[in-house]
């Protein structure tokens, strides 16, 4: 009986041993993720994040851009919160995904190409396509008679947006759109007389 209840006790000592080595391993794995979780958390900052999708050459807005505490992986380039009245009214220089983390590349002046301008134009309804043409997205301008008349004379005008078509209250249209230097004053007299069409162009972005 006294070895039964010598063996028993070893094996209850055993249990309780494997136990408390359970216990230690725990401790010290929860004390492992406190310190990573701490050491992630100091090593945060508050850093811009794009609220909503801004295209290339679109102006950025403060309604744009929201404020999120990140720890960027190596190499990755943010932008402080500190910096947002530096940030809106620029311009973006590559499309903004809403969702991502600013960087300090993707903003700046605007970029215009060289031998081209920019010019803003009035359309009426029906005068371009209803469906979104992102910045980038190519384009014909035409000619196009008034009224029935013949369209003036001269060949269309190729030319890629700048900013996307915004929709004014009387149903006309505002677009930005770069064309050739040569032949920026000749597409504003049209449209300004209302005898231009955009036309968007296959491929591009959509």
């Amino acid at each position: 009986m006294a070895e039964e209840r010598l063996g028993a006790s070893q094996v209850r000592a055993r249990r309780n041993l494997r136990w408390i080595a359970v216990g230690v391993l725990a401790v010290c794995l929860g004390g492992l993720g406190a310190a990573l979780l701490y050491g992630n958390l100091s090593n945060a900052h508050t850093v811009l994040v794009v609220k909503r999708t801004v295209y290339r050459d679109q102006v950025i807005t403060a309604a744009d851009l929201g404020a999120t505490s990140a720890v960027p992986a190596a190499g990755v380039e943010t932008v402080a919160t500190e910096r947002l009245d530096s940030v809106v009214g620029s311009t973006a220089l590559s499309d903004l995904v809403e969702g991502s983390l600013l960087s300090p590349r993707s903003f700046g002046e605007p970029v215009v190409e060289a031998g081209s301008v920019r010019i803003g134009l009035r359309l009426a309804a029906g005068r371009l396509p209803s469906a979104p043409m992102p910045p980038g997205t190519e384009v014909l301008l035409v000619p196009v008679g008034r009224d029935g008349a013949e369209p003036p004379a001269g060949a269309s005008v190729t030319g890629r947006i700048a900013t996307a078509a915004a929709v004014l209250p009387d149903g006309a249209s505002i677009v930005d759109v770069s064309v050739a230097a040569t032949e920026a004053e000749r597409v504003v007299r049209l449209a300004a007389n209302e005898q231009l069409a955009l036309v968007r162009l296959p491929g591009g972005p959509r």
